[in-house]
């Protein structure tokens, strides 16, 4: 009876075309847009369209300007705006996401000195595109300690001697020494303060490794739940009334479904990591039998919770609804469409509690750090994968009973 089960489910995926390409295809696809998107739009890699107006036109002001404009991280454009209010303009419309106006010279001393003197930059912001604002300030603020140090030293100068520790003579020659040293093109220490080291092995691309067990998580419950819902057209038709007579009743019937929903699930997992390292480069193969077990397990747990729910619809319309609303809710909070890092706190807790987390948990620890790592998170989705098959046998044969 379990390979009878099997089978009949097999032998109703292949004849159904769409369903085939909905289960094997559509992952894939879906996993290369996230990735397309994603890859490019987190951390460092975020490209602002920033604006850019010189009002003040000083040697100062187009020595940043040109720093700006030869940085690669930023997609600068120079406004054709002559004033404030059109560069204001520019942002409200959307043609940038965000614009710095140069209304001063940034050398200029500050003692006294009017608004445009103080504060020669002004950054403009939209409030729909509020990522955008700190991502300019901190683009800003490197640049112009890389590109113009002397500038910014010869402003702390300024502040040093309106607090009357240093007079005209020191400050003006710290501002000489400053330019000497940016016309010998030595490096300034304070510049290069901040050394990098990441954690990326250097051999695999691992925001996309992210993504591809993330999606991989929700296409395995998405799947699971619709080849679950043969469960309730089962018991709504009377066919099982008729398999409860059959050896081994019903709980042979489910072991036979979760079993196909598992290799399914492997399958689906394989179509979309192999889509991650063909195209993306995603290194599967230092920690392959890792990356199987994490798979299985992973098609286990969403075979087992879409088997439950499924036996405990009364209904294909609330079967329907836990394999949509249910499935989102649980890929939303489990970090499948937004990294958790990015949630509340409280939010990033609750997390735990979806099988999305621990499915992105074991695949980043078993591609990262092997078997070893990915322990505790296989421990977690045995135990659910392990309930939730009981728990569809105890209530398909209560139900019909």
């Amino acid at each position: 009876m379990i390979t009878a089960a099997f089978r009949v489910m097999l032998i109703s995926l292949r004849r159904d075309r769409a369903a085939l390409v909905m289960a094997f295809v559509l992952p894939t696809v879906i996993f290369m847009i996230f990735a397309a998107i994603f890859s490019g739009a987190i951390g460092d890699r975020i490209r602002i369209h920033l604006g850019l107006v010189d009002l003040a036109r000083t040697a100062t002001t187009e020595r940043l300007m040109a720093a700006l404009e030869a940085d690669t991280s930023l997609r600068i454009e120079r406004l054709k705006a002559t004033d404030l209010a059109g560069a204001t303009s520019a942002v409200r419309r959307g043609e940038v996401d965000a614009a710095l106006v140069l209304r001063g010279d940034l050398d200029a001393p500050v003692a006294g000195a009017p608004p445009e003197a103080a504060q020669p930059v002004i950054l403009i912001e939209n409030p729909a595109r509020a990522l955008a604002t700190p991502i300019a300030l901190g683009q800003l603020q490197r640049i112009l300690n890389e590109a113009l140090p002397d500038v910014v030293l010869a402003r702390i100068v300024a502040d040093v001697e309106r607090s009357g520790k240093i007079g005209p003579d020191e400050r003006a020659f710290l501002n000489s020494a400053f330019a000497e040293q940016r016309a010998r093109k030595e490096p300034f220490s304070f510049a290069s303060l901040v050394e990098r080291r990441s954690t990326a092995s250097g051999r695999t691309n691992e925001r996309v490794s992210y993504y591809a067990g993330a999606i991989t998580a929700v296409f395995l419950l998405f799947a699971a739940m619709q080849g679950a819902m043969s469960l309730v057209e089962e018991r709504q038709s009377g066919l099982a009334d008729r398999l409860m007579a059959g050896p081994g009743g019903l709980a042979v019937v489910v072991v036979g479904k979760f079993l196909f929903l598992v290799i399914q699930g492997v399958v689906q997992a394989g179509l979309i990591f192999a889509a991650a390292a063909l195209v993306y480069g995603v290194e599967i193969g230092p920690h392959w039998p890792a990356w199987i077990v994490t798979s299985f397990l992973v098609s286990a747990m969403a075979a087992g919770l879409a088997l439950a729910a499924c036996a405990a619809a009364n209904t294909r319309q609330q079967a329907h609804l836990a394999s949509t609303f249910g499935v989102l809710l649980l890929s939303a909070v489990g970090g499948s469409m937004v990294p958790r890092f990015l949630m509340p706190p409280w939010l990033q807790q609750v997390g735990w509690l979806t099988p999305n987390a621990w499915a992105i948990e074991a695949y980043q620890t078993a591609l990262g750090e092997g078997m070893a790592a990915a322990m505790p998170a296989w421990g977690v989705m045995i135990t659910v994968a392990a309930l939730g098959l009981v728990a569809a046998v105890g209530l398909v044969a209560r139900r019909v009973v």
